[in-house]
Protein backbone atom coordinates (compact mmCIF):
# COMPACT_ATOMS: atom_id res chain seq x y z
CA UNK A 1 0.00 0.00 0.00
CA UNK A 2 1.49 3.33 -1.07
CA UNK A 3 1.64 5.14 2.49
CA UNK A 4 0.84 8.81 1.17
CA UNK A 5 -2.01 7.54 -1.08
CA UNK A 6 -4.30 4.40 0.77
CA UNK A 7 -6.90 2.43 -1.08
CA UNK A 8 -10.11 3.73 -0.42
CA UNK A 9 -10.68 0.60 1.60
CA UNK A 10 -7.78 1.80 4.48
CA UNK A 11 -9.53 2.62 7.50
CA UNK A 12 -8.15 4.83 10.39
CA UNK A 13 -7.07 1.53 12.60
CA UNK A 14 -5.53 -0.12 9.36
CA UNK A 15 -3.53 2.71 8.06
CA UNK A 16 -2.99 6.10 10.36
CA UNK A 17 -2.15 8.19 7.37
CA UNK A 18 -5.64 7.73 5.85
CA UNK A 19 -6.29 11.63 6.32
CA UNK A 20 -3.98 11.77 2.97
CA UNK A 21 -6.38 10.09 0.78
CA UNK A 22 -5.63 11.20 -2.81
CA UNK A 23 -8.92 10.97 -3.73
CA UNK A 24 -10.20 13.96 -1.32
CA UNK A 25 -7.42 16.27 -1.82
CA UNK A 26 -7.87 16.19 -5.48
CA UNK A 27 -11.63 17.01 -4.59
CA UNK A 28 -10.11 20.24 -2.14
CA UNK A 29 -6.98 21.34 -4.35
CA UNK A 30 -8.94 24.00 -5.84
CA UNK A 31 -8.72 26.11 -2.34
CA UNK A 32 -6.67 28.63 -2.25
CA UNK A 33 -4.92 29.81 0.40
CA UNK A 34 -1.80 29.23 2.76
CA UNK A 35 -3.88 26.58 4.82
CA UNK A 36 -3.35 24.43 1.77
CA UNK A 37 0.49 25.22 1.06
CA UNK A 38 1.83 22.32 2.69
CA UNK A 39 -0.59 19.99 1.00
CA UNK A 40 0.26 21.48 -2.44
CA UNK A 41 4.07 21.56 -2.03
CA UNK A 42 3.34 17.98 -0.95
CA UNK A 43 1.38 16.85 -4.25
CA UNK A 44 3.48 18.72 -6.49
CA UNK A 45 6.64 16.73 -4.70
CA UNK A 46 4.72 13.84 -5.40
CA UNK A 47 4.31 13.98 -9.25
CA UNK A 48 7.70 15.20 -9.56
CA UNK A 49 9.20 11.74 -7.88
CA UNK A 50 10.71 13.32 -5.41
CA UNK A 51 11.59 11.75 -2.27
CA UNK A 52 8.52 11.99 0.79
CA UNK A 53 9.39 12.13 4.29
CA UNK A 54 6.96 9.61 5.59
CA UNK A 55 7.71 10.11 9.17
CA UNK A 56 7.08 13.55 9.15
CA UNK A 57 3.18 12.55 7.63
CA UNK A 58 3.12 10.04 10.15
CA UNK A 59 3.75 12.89 12.88
CA UNK A 60 1.13 14.91 11.45
CA UNK A 61 -1.41 12.32 11.00
CA UNK A 62 -1.08 11.78 14.86
CA UNK A 63 -2.47 15.59 14.84
CA UNK A 64 -5.78 15.47 17.44
CA UNK A 65 -8.59 14.71 15.77
CA UNK A 66 -10.31 18.37 17.49
CA UNK A 67 -7.83 20.30 15.22
CA UNK A 68 -8.74 18.25 11.96
CA UNK A 69 -12.06 19.06 12.45
CA UNK A 70 -11.41 22.67 13.23
CA UNK A 71 -10.32 22.93 9.92
CA UNK A 72 -7.90 23.37 7.42
CA UNK A 73 -6.58 27.27 8.92
CA UNK A 74 -5.99 25.02 12.25
CA UNK A 75 -4.51 22.23 10.53
CA UNK A 76 -2.07 24.28 8.83
CA UNK A 77 -0.90 26.23 12.03
CA UNK A 78 -0.29 22.88 14.03
CA UNK A 79 1.81 21.48 10.85
CA UNK A 80 3.63 24.71 11.39
CA UNK A 81 4.03 24.28 15.28
CA UNK A 82 5.28 20.59 14.21
CA UNK A 83 7.78 21.49 11.85
CA UNK A 84 9.20 24.01 14.03
CA UNK A 85 9.83 21.40 16.85
CA UNK A 86 11.39 19.42 14.38
CA UNK A 87 13.96 21.94 13.29
CA UNK A 88 14.52 22.73 17.27
CA UNK A 89 15.40 18.81 17.50
CA UNK A 90 17.48 18.25 14.70
CA UNK A 91 19.85 21.49 15.35
CA UNK A 92 20.00 21.60 18.86
CA UNK A 93 21.84 24.66 20.93
CA UNK A 94 22.64 24.24 24.42
CA UNK A 95 21.09 27.62 24.68
CA UNK A 96 17.65 29.23 25.10
CA UNK A 97 15.59 31.40 22.57
CA UNK A 98 13.54 34.33 24.74
CA UNK A 99 11.65 37.47 23.97
CA UNK A 100 12.71 40.26 26.15
CA UNK A 101 9.40 42.23 27.75
CA UNK A 102 11.89 45.12 28.32
CA UNK A 103 12.89 45.74 24.56
CA UNK A 104 10.25 43.55 22.58
CA UNK A 105 12.87 41.60 20.65
CA UNK A 106 14.66 37.82 20.81
CA UNK A 107 17.73 37.42 22.82
CA UNK A 108 19.65 34.29 23.06
CA UNK A 109 20.82 33.00 27.00
CA UNK A 110 23.80 30.74 26.69
CA UNK A 111 24.15 27.81 28.87
CA UNK A 112 26.32 28.48 32.43
CA UNK A 113 29.68 28.03 32.19
CA UNK A 114 30.30 24.92 33.94
CA UNK A 115 34.25 25.11 34.28
CA UNK A 116 35.03 28.83 33.42
CA UNK A 117 38.72 27.80 34.93
CA UNK A 118 39.41 25.40 32.20
CA UNK A 119 37.46 27.30 29.61
CA UNK A 120 39.68 30.14 30.09
CA UNK A 121 42.77 28.26 29.92
CA UNK A 122 42.27 27.39 26.88
CA UNK A 123 40.97 30.89 25.28
CA UNK A 124 44.36 32.07 26.71
CA UNK A 125 46.26 29.21 24.46
CA UNK A 126 44.11 30.17 21.39
CA UNK A 127 44.65 33.89 22.06
CA UNK A 128 48.52 33.44 22.67
CA UNK A 129 48.43 31.00 19.32
CA UNK A 130 46.86 34.09 17.40
CA UNK A 131 48.53 36.64 18.60
CA UNK A 132 52.81 34.82 17.24
CA UNK A 133 51.12 34.04 14.18
CA UNK A 134 49.60 37.82 13.46
CA UNK A 135 52.75 39.29 14.78
CA UNK A 136 55.05 36.90 12.02
CA UNK A 137 55.47 36.52 8.39
CA UNK A 138 52.84 33.40 8.21
CA UNK A 139 50.29 34.29 5.76
CA UNK A 140 47.11 34.83 8.18
CA UNK A 141 45.90 38.47 8.42
CA UNK A 142 43.91 40.05 10.68
CA UNK A 143 40.92 40.76 8.48
CA UNK A 144 41.01 36.65 7.26
CA UNK A 145 38.24 34.95 8.12
CA UNK A 146 39.39 32.97 10.68
CA UNK A 147 41.32 35.71 12.77
CA UNK A 148 37.83 36.99 13.03
CA UNK A 149 35.92 34.28 14.40
CA UNK A 150 38.82 33.20 16.78
CA UNK A 151 38.37 37.26 18.21
CA UNK A 152 34.31 36.88 18.23
CA UNK A 153 35.41 33.83 20.42
CA UNK A 154 37.82 35.51 22.60
CA UNK A 155 34.86 38.51 23.28
CA UNK A 156 31.69 37.07 22.56
CA UNK A 157 31.51 34.12 23.35
CA UNK A 158 34.05 33.48 25.83
CA UNK A 159 31.65 32.67 28.89
CA UNK A 160 29.43 30.73 25.95
CA UNK A 161 30.49 27.23 25.43
CA UNK A 162 28.34 26.21 22.77
CA UNK A 163 28.98 28.86 19.87
CA UNK A 164 32.42 28.91 21.17
CA UNK A 165 32.60 25.47 19.92
CA UNK A 166 30.84 25.89 16.83
CA UNK A 167 32.97 28.49 15.79
CA UNK A 168 36.45 27.03 16.89
CA UNK A 169 35.30 23.70 14.60
CA UNK A 170 34.51 25.89 12.18
CA UNK A 171 37.83 27.75 12.34
CA UNK A 172 39.68 24.40 12.84
CA UNK A 173 38.22 23.00 9.93
CA UNK A 174 39.35 25.90 7.80
CA UNK A 175 42.68 25.94 8.50
CA UNK A 176 43.31 22.64 7.87
CA UNK A 177 42.16 22.76 4.46
CA UNK A 178 44.24 26.46 4.31
CA UNK A 179 47.24 24.25 5.76
CA UNK A 180 47.17 20.49 4.19
CA UNK A 181 44.74 20.86 0.99
CA UNK A 182 45.28 24.30 -1.01
CA UNK A 183 48.51 25.31 0.99
CA UNK A 184 47.31 29.17 1.34
CA UNK A 185 49.22 28.93 4.65
CA UNK A 186 52.68 28.06 5.63
CA UNK A 187 52.53 24.82 7.73
CA UNK A 188 55.49 26.44 9.79
CA UNK A 189 55.40 26.22 13.80
CA UNK A 190 53.32 29.55 14.32
CA UNK A 191 50.48 28.03 12.30
CA UNK A 192 50.58 24.33 13.51
CA UNK A 193 50.70 25.94 17.14
CA UNK A 194 47.17 27.86 16.23
CA UNK A 195 45.59 24.95 14.44
CA UNK A 196 46.01 22.75 17.71
CA UNK A 197 45.42 25.59 20.10
CA UNK A 198 42.32 25.80 18.26
CA UNK A 199 41.66 21.95 18.45
CA UNK A 200 42.39 21.52 21.71
CA UNK A 201 39.90 24.15 22.64
CA UNK A 202 37.39 22.25 20.76
CA UNK A 203 38.39 18.97 22.52
CA UNK A 204 38.05 20.92 26.10
CA UNK A 205 34.82 22.24 25.88
CA UNK A 206 33.18 19.26 24.70
CA UNK A 207 34.73 17.05 27.76
CA UNK A 208 33.58 19.76 29.90
CA UNK A 209 30.53 20.40 28.48
CA UNK A 210 28.24 17.54 27.66
CA UNK A 211 25.47 19.11 26.39
CA UNK A 212 27.61 20.85 23.88
CA UNK A 213 29.00 16.67 22.96
CA UNK A 214 25.78 15.70 22.96
CA UNK A 215 24.98 18.89 20.21
CA UNK A 216 28.02 18.10 18.43
CA UNK A 217 27.16 14.31 18.12
CA UNK A 218 24.03 15.17 16.66
CA UNK A 219 24.89 17.58 14.08
CA UNK A 220 27.70 14.68 12.86
CA UNK A 221 24.70 12.47 12.26
CA UNK A 222 22.91 15.27 9.83
CA UNK A 223 22.87 15.13 6.02
CA UNK A 224 23.28 18.63 4.99
CA UNK A 225 21.53 19.93 1.19
CA UNK A 226 22.05 22.93 -0.77
CA UNK A 227 20.53 25.93 -0.73
CA UNK A 228 18.31 26.62 -3.75
CA UNK A 229 18.75 30.15 -5.16
CA UNK A 230 14.94 30.53 -4.01
CA UNK A 231 16.47 30.08 -0.31
CA UNK A 232 18.91 32.21 -0.67
CA UNK A 233 16.89 35.20 -1.51
CA UNK A 234 14.15 34.44 1.06
CA UNK A 235 17.15 34.22 3.94
CA UNK A 236 18.95 37.68 2.21
CA UNK A 237 15.23 39.26 2.37
CA UNK A 238 14.92 37.98 6.26
CA UNK A 239 17.54 39.38 7.54
CA UNK A 240 16.85 42.83 7.99
CA UNK A 241 13.93 41.80 9.48
CA UNK A 242 15.55 39.37 12.10
CA UNK A 243 17.76 42.29 13.16
CA UNK A 244 15.37 44.26 13.61
CA UNK A 245 13.35 41.77 15.93
CA UNK A 246 16.66 40.61 18.12
CA UNK A 247 18.71 41.66 20.57
CA UNK A 248 22.03 43.66 19.78
CA UNK A 249 24.21 40.63 20.24
CA UNK A 250 21.61 38.29 18.34
CA UNK A 251 21.27 40.23 15.10
CA UNK A 252 24.66 40.92 15.32
CA UNK A 253 25.19 36.87 14.72
CA UNK A 254 22.21 36.90 12.23
CA UNK A 255 24.56 39.44 10.65
CA UNK A 256 27.39 37.70 10.26
CA UNK A 257 26.04 33.95 10.06
CA UNK A 258 23.29 34.59 7.23
CA UNK A 259 25.75 36.25 4.56
CA UNK A 260 28.53 33.85 5.21
CA UNK A 261 25.95 30.97 5.10
CA UNK A 262 24.83 32.39 1.42
CA UNK A 263 28.29 33.09 0.36
CA UNK A 264 29.66 29.73 1.34
CA UNK A 265 27.52 28.35 -1.16
CA UNK A 266 28.37 30.11 -3.94
CA UNK A 267 31.91 29.56 -3.57
CA UNK A 268 33.19 27.46 -6.68
CA UNK A 269 34.84 24.02 -5.58
CA UNK A 270 37.91 22.65 -7.88
CA UNK A 271 35.72 19.24 -8.25
CA UNK A 272 32.81 20.60 -9.97
CA UNK A 273 30.76 19.42 -6.81
CA UNK A 274 27.54 21.06 -5.38
CA UNK A 275 28.90 23.90 -2.66
CA UNK A 276 26.88 22.67 0.49
CA UNK A 277 26.10 25.28 3.52
CA UNK A 278 28.38 24.86 6.65
CA UNK A 279 27.01 22.80 9.03
CA UNK A 280 27.90 25.10 12.04
CA UNK A 281 26.67 28.37 10.74
CA UNK A 282 23.51 26.35 9.47
CA UNK A 283 22.97 25.01 13.27
CA UNK A 284 22.90 28.60 14.66
CA UNK A 285 20.68 30.30 12.24
CA UNK A 286 17.75 27.49 11.97
CA UNK A 287 18.09 26.65 15.57
CA UNK A 288 17.81 29.64 16.53
CA UNK A 289 14.62 30.32 13.77
CA UNK A 290 13.20 27.46 14.72
CA UNK A 291 12.54 28.28 18.39
CA UNK A 292 11.72 32.26 17.73
CA UNK A 293 8.68 30.27 15.52
CA UNK A 294 8.21 28.15 19.11
CA UNK A 295 7.80 31.27 20.81
CA UNK A 296 5.97 33.29 17.98
CA UNK A 297 3.08 30.53 17.78
CA UNK A 298 2.97 29.71 21.62
CA UNK A 299 2.41 33.20 22.42
CA UNK A 300 -0.49 33.37 20.10
CA UNK A 301 -2.18 30.14 20.84
CA UNK A 302 -1.79 31.22 24.54
CA UNK A 303 -2.95 34.77 24.24
CA UNK A 304 -6.46 33.26 22.89
CA UNK A 305 -7.09 31.02 26.09
CA UNK A 306 -7.68 34.23 28.34
CA UNK A 307 -5.81 36.58 30.58
CA UNK A 308 -4.66 33.65 33.22
CA UNK A 309 -2.12 32.47 30.74
CA UNK A 310 -0.37 35.67 30.74
CA UNK A 311 0.98 34.84 34.45
CA UNK A 312 3.54 32.17 32.48
CA UNK A 313 6.79 34.50 31.96
CA UNK A 314 7.04 33.41 28.27
CA UNK A 315 3.63 34.41 27.40
CA UNK A 316 4.00 37.62 28.97
CA UNK A 317 7.36 38.06 26.90
CA UNK A 318 5.94 37.33 23.88
CA UNK A 319 2.97 39.43 24.64
CA UNK A 320 4.51 42.53 25.74
CA UNK A 321 7.03 42.41 22.93
CA UNK A 322 4.18 42.49 20.07
CA UNK A 323 4.96 39.11 18.62
CA UNK A 324 1.97 37.25 18.82
CA UNK A 325 1.10 37.77 15.56
CA UNK A 326 -0.35 35.95 12.54
CA UNK A 327 1.58 32.89 10.97
CA UNK A 328 0.23 33.40 7.95
CA UNK A 329 2.19 37.03 7.12
CA UNK A 330 4.24 39.48 8.89
CA UNK A 331 7.08 38.77 10.68
CA UNK A 332 5.07 35.27 11.80
CA UNK A 333 5.08 34.12 8.27
CA UNK A 334 8.62 35.04 7.50
CA UNK A 335 9.57 32.74 10.71
CA UNK A 336 7.57 29.59 9.55
CA UNK A 337 9.06 30.66 6.02
CA UNK A 338 12.66 30.14 6.95
CA UNK A 339 11.67 27.02 9.36
CA UNK A 340 10.61 25.25 6.32
CA UNK A 341 14.26 26.42 3.97
CA UNK A 342 16.06 24.86 7.09
CA UNK A 343 13.84 21.37 7.00
CA UNK A 344 14.39 21.14 3.55
CA UNK A 345 17.95 21.86 3.95
CA UNK A 346 17.99 18.72 6.30
CA UNK A 347 15.87 16.57 3.66
CA UNK A 348 12.90 16.53 5.69
CA UNK A 349 11.00 19.05 3.06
Amino acid sequence: MDPLYPSQEATSQQDPTHKFDIVHFENELHLNGPAWNFWKSQYAARLAGQRIDFSNLRTISKIQEIVWEAGPEAVAKEIERIQAEMLAEKLPLAERIEANPDTGKFRAIPISVENPTTLSALLSQIEDALEDCLGGHNGLAEHSGSAKKLNRVLTKYKDDPQNAELTLTRVAGSLRNQLHDTRELPDNEDNLALLNAVEEGVRGIRANHPEVAKNREQLAQQAIHALTPEDKDLLQQALPVLEQISEPELADDFGTDIPELINDTLLPLPDGAPPLPGADTTTRIFSRISKMALLIQNGKDLAQKGAKTFDSGIVKSVRLAGLAISVTGGIGGIVFALVKVGLKILGVL
